[in-house]
């Protein structure tokens, strides 16, 4: 007689020809570097996340430097699809709308987005000593640039750009970040430079 396998068995095996594996990883990835950060990411901890054998993340991804680029693709174009939906929800608003909007949204970086902000930070981060990663990561910046650039003209979008990545890196390592008022005047001057 065959002994039927137990239910994480079965799991593991009908996933193993799961065409979403490789999203899937990326996805725990992105996990786990939420959860321990990047010092915690390993391929034992993204395979217990995506509930798949650590084989089968050794298969999609050779070593943590590819786990951490498809962390950072996932991140990078989570992060693209928001910076392109704003100028066709709001193509009417006027540049001061926008730095309003910026202003909650990096109000929200601190408290509410806090985690995926981290998240996104130390990706970002990371690309300073893996120039593999740099390509992926100025994506934010371009991602940002090209928002604003829908506003204004190329300098101040930049500007705009520069002044925000840099709000939100101060903001988040530091247990008092710039309130709403603040943020939105360091952006008005910005504009009005």
């Amino acid at each position: 007689m065959v002994e039927e396998p137990d239910k994480s068995t079965r799991q593991i095996r009908r996933r193993r020809f799961d065409p979403d594996r490789r999203a899937r990883i990326a996805e725990a990835a992105l996990e786990v570097i939420g959860e321990r950060g990047i010092e915690g990411l390993t391929h034992r901890a993204v395979a217990q996340a995506a509930q798949v054998p650590v084989a089968g993340t050794t298969y999609h991804y050779r070593d943590k430097e590819e786990l951490l680029a498809a962390a950072l693709e996932l991140a990078v174009q989570r992060y693209e699809a928001v910076m392109s939906e704003i100028p066709r929800i709001r193509a009417r608003d006027r540049i001061q709308d926008i730095v309003d909007l910026t202003a909650d949204a990096l109000t929200a970086c601190f408290t509410t987005e806090r985690a995926v902000t981290t998240v996104q930070l130390e990706l970002y981060v990371a690309a300073i000593r893996r120039p593999a990663l740099r390509p992926i990561a100025d994506r934010f910046t371009a991602a940002t640039r090209a928002m604003f650039g829908h506003y204004t003209d190329a300098e101040t979008a930049e500007l705009l750009t520069d002044a925000a990545q840099g709000i939100t890196l101060r903001g988040i390592a530091t247990d008092s970040p710039p309130s709403r008022d603040r943020i939105r005047s360091s952006l008005l001057r910005c504009v009005r430079a």
